[in-house]
C-alpha cells in the first residue's frame, strides 16, 4: 500500500473524488461516487487542480495552481511507492500516471517475484505485463529481480514508463519496453514457445492497438487470458503467478476468478483468490475501483 505521506483519498461524493499525491490535492470525476455524498467540503478547498470533463472523455483542468499544464512534458512532482518513484503528470483524459488501487497488488507482484526467484537456480523470474500503463507493476517486479517483458499500445505511456525507471533508479534492470498490441503480441510468444513465470494483465474496458485495432473487453479478455495460460505452461520450471484486473461496469470479484479458473483450473496446482479494488477514504468509507484475481502455483 502506499504510505499515507505519499496517497490519500480524502473525501468523494456527487461522482467526484478528492485524491492527495504527495503534496498536490486533485479534485477529479469518479462514476462509483455518484451515489455518495461529500462528508467534509471544506477540504475541498485545499485542491490544487480540479478536472472537468468537456465531451468524448476528454476535459480540462481548471482551478490550478500547479505549474504543470496538461500540454507540458515537464513534471511537477512525484510520489513514491516501495523502490519506485513514480512522475506525475496531469494529462488531458484526467488520468495522473497511477492508479493507486494498485499498490496493494504490486506489493504481490514483489512477493511473488520473490518466491518465484526461490524456485529458479539458473536466471531471474521473467515476466510479463500487458497493458502496462506507466510501469508500477513493471518497477514492483523489476525491483524484486524478475526480467520483465513492458507491453502498452501508447507511445508516450511507454515513454513515461521509461521516465519512472530512470526516476527510480531502475533504467539498468532488465526491462524489455514494446509499444504493442496485447493479444497480437501475446499470441506470437506463444507461437514462438516462450513462457512466462508470471503474467500481469489490466485490460481496459475498451481500447485500441497501436494501429487502431479495437479492444473490447466484454469480446477480447477470455481470448487474452487463455493465451496468458498457454505463455504461464510453457515456463520450463519455477513457482508462477498470474495477476488479472479490470474495471469494467458489472464485472465482480467472483466473475474475474472464474474467468481465471476457466483458463487455469485448479488441476494445474494453482490457487485462484479474488477480491474487490477499492480506495479508502480518511473517514474509512470505501470507493469502488475495480477488482482482480490473483492466481499462482508452486514449481512442477
Amino acid at each position: 500500500m502506499f504510505h499515507t505521506d505519499q496517497y490519500q483519498l480524502l473525501d468523494f461524493g456527487g461522482g467526484r473524488k478528492l485524491e492527495r499525491f504527495g503534496a498536490e490535492v486533485l479534485d477529479r470525476p469518479s462514476p462509483a461516487a455518484e451515489a455518495d455524498t461529500i462528508v467534509n467540503p471544506s477540504l475541498w478547498e485545499s485542491a490544487s487542480a480540479r478536472f472537468e470533463i468537456v465531451k468524448g472523455g476528454s476535459g480540462t483542468w481548471g482551478d490550478r495552481t500547479l505549474g504543470s499544464s496538461p500540454d507540458d512534458d515537464d513534471v511537477s512532482w512525484s510520489v513514491r511507492h516501495g523502490e519506485a518513484t513514480l512522475l506525475m503528470r496531469l494529462s488531458a483524459s484526467g488520468n495522473v500516471g497511477l492508479f493507486p488501487e494498485q499498490a496493494s497488488n504490486w506489493d504481490w507482484i514483489a512477493d511473488q517475484v520473490a518466491r518465484c526467484r526461490n524456485g529458479l537456480s539458473a536466471r531471474p523470474p521473467r515476466v510479463l505485463n500487458l497493458f502496462a500503463y506507466t510501469g508500477g507493476a513493471t518497477l514492483a517486479a523489476a525491483a524484486a529481480g524478475a526480467e520483465v517483458t513492458h507491453v502498452d499500445s501508447s507511445g508516450p505511456t511507454v515513454t513515461a514508463a521509461k521516465r519512472n525507471a530512470e526516476a527510480s533508479g531502475l533504467a539498468d534492470r532488465p526491462i524489455r519496453w514494446l509499444v504493442e498490441d496485447a493479444i497480437k503480441f501475446a499470441a506470437r510468444e506463444c507461437r514462438r514457445g516462450n513462457g512466462y513465470d508470471g503474467i500481469i494483465l489490466d485490460p481496459p474496458t475498451y481500447g485500441h492497438g497501436p494501429k487502431g485495432r479495437p479492444f473490447k473487453f466484454s469480446a477480447h479478455a477470455g481470448e487474452l487470458l487463455a493465451l496468458c495460460a498457454e505463455l504461464l505452461g510453457s515456463a520450463d520450471d519455477g513457482n508462477r503467478f498470474l495477476l488479472f484486473s479490470c474495471h469494467a461496469p458489472g464485472f465482480g470479484s467472483d466473475d474475474a476468478a472464474a474467468a481465471v479458473v476457466d483458463v487455469l483450473p485448479a488441476s494445474t496446482g494453482g490457487r485462484v483468490t479474488s477480491r474487490p479494488l477499492v480506495l479508502e477514504s480518511l473517514d474509512g468509507r470505501a470507493l469502488d475501483a475495480g477488482v482482480s484475481a490473483r492466481w499462482s502455483a508452486p514449481a512442477r
